[in-house]
């Protein structure tokens, strides 16, 4: 069996795949071993695994800068804060640390934004293989960065302008100064880094659902999609007695979130949440708060309101009339996979992307942050609870996705690179 090293990259929703990755391969008797941040050693042990230290923590990163990234109306608007406070600032010392993880393995796999793994790739030969958590991590025509009232026949021109745009404003953040790293190590240039020039022409596994959305017809040959991994459940999870009673009251239950950053970033998402619950509490619902930070919510909490850390969302969402989120691809997934509508409120990244595609769908309706009011979310939800085919959109695409296996699909493909 193969030694393989995982390497993921960003906050602790997208580690989650790559743990239902590292168990699947394990399962087949592969030695996984994860090359992340300190912050996920904890649980990636917890799991079993052997870790290796990478340098950085987004969440520390991002922190100071919550302002100037989740207020923004555009998918691109986030990108310089998190490549210049994150990415640039821990690219050597994951270059070195990477390399050593690397030593005697059979393969590399590694999160479509984790840029040290082509340095790995060029220098030691190893085979690479990239795995991007969601479509939007690859442009096409036939994908909408930026969701907008178009003709049908204008939308693949105004896709191929925008995400042209898009890396041309990406290359000029990241191509020079990454490429000034890769001259240290005498290794060529690579272009248009934060999207096409990072992944691996061996093979590029994108681990989503086709029935979220199908394979673009102009993606390259070496792209492939697998279907979404899940993984969200730690064994040191306990269910909270409040949790329990709180879902088999009588009125109907609406979780919201806004991904796993949001308890870092100070009180970047205090309007947020704050209008969730009065949006929830109007149409008659009880609201389930998950992730918000310390002092984001009044105290004591308002009748019908439950606030906890961390919960499953594997767990909560099948018991939820509807959800609202952020609309990051992970939050997405669990939505679809329990058959639950959803508001989505993207605050950047592909989050407009996703937003987009479960209103096509028919899974639920998404709303610009800067424009999310008591009102309009209100608006949003009635509608979610009591126009019955957003349910059954979101039932029926439940029921495709439970039909695929995900993980089983990206093992196949990982063991055949080998």
């Amino acid at each position: 069996m193969a030694r393989i090293v995982i390497t993921s990259y960003g906050s602790s929703g997208d580690l989650n795949p790559f743990l239902a990755l590292g168990i699947g391969l394990r399962a087949r008797g592969h030695d996984v071993l994860f090359a992340v941040e300190e912050s996920f050693h904890a649980v990636i042990m917890q799991a079993g695994f052997a870790t290796y230290h990478l340098t950085g923590d987004i969440e520390t990163a991002l922190a100071l800068s919550s302002r100037r990234i989740f207020g923004r109306l555009t998918p691109f608007a986030s990108v310089r804060t998190i490549v210049d406070r994150y990415i640039l600032p821990t690219l050597r010392p994951k270059v070195v640390e990477l390399l050593d993880a690397c030593v005697g393995a059979d393969l590399l796999v590694a999160a479509a934004g984790q840029l040290s793994a082509s340095f790995i790739a060029d220098l030691t030969g190893i085979p690479w293989v990239t795995v991007a958590l969601t479509p939007g991590a690859i442009p096409s025509a036939y994908l909408e960065p930026q969701p907008l009232p178009l003709p049908t026949v204008a939308q693949p021109l105004v896709n191929r302008i925008a995400w042209a745009t898009g890396a041309f404003v990406l290359q000029r953040i990241a191509d020079t100064p990454v490429n000034h790293v890769r001259d240290e190590y005498g290794l060529p240039h690579r272009h248009n880094i934060l999207l096409a020039g990072n992944l691996s022409r061996m093979l590029t596994a994108v681990a989503a659902s086709p029935a979220f959305q199908p394979r673009p017809p102009d993606w390259p040959p070496f792209v492939r999609m697998t279907g979404f991994c899940f993984w969200d459940t730690s064994a040191l999870w306990r269910e909270p007695d409040d949790l329990r009673a709180f879902l088999d009251g009588s009125e109907p239950v609406i979780a919201v979130s806004s991904g796993s950053l949001a308890p870092g970033v100070n009180h970047a998402f205090t309007d947020f949440y704050r209008t969730s619950v009065r949006a929830i509490r109007r149409v008659g619902a009880r609201a389930l708060v998950v992730g918000a930070a310390p002092g984001v919510l009044p105290e004591p909490l308002p009748d019908g309101v439950l606030a906890l850390p961390f919960a499953p969302f594997s767990l909560l969402y099948p018991q939820c009339a509807a959800v609202i989120h952020h609309g990051g691809i992970g939050t997405v997934a669990q939505a679809l996979r329990a058959g639950v509508p959803a508001l989505v409120v993207p605050w950047g990244a592909d989050q407009y992307l996703n937003a987009g595609q479960v209103a096509h769908l028919g899974a639920g309706r998404w709303l610009q942050r800067h424009f999310y009011t008591t009102e309009r979310a209100a608006q949003g939800l009635d509608a979610l609870l009591h126009q019955a085919w957003y349910r059954e959109r979101a039932q029926a695409l439940a029921t495709v996705i439970a039909q695929e296996d995900g993980v089983g699909t990206l093992c196949d493909a990982l063991e055949a690179a080998l």
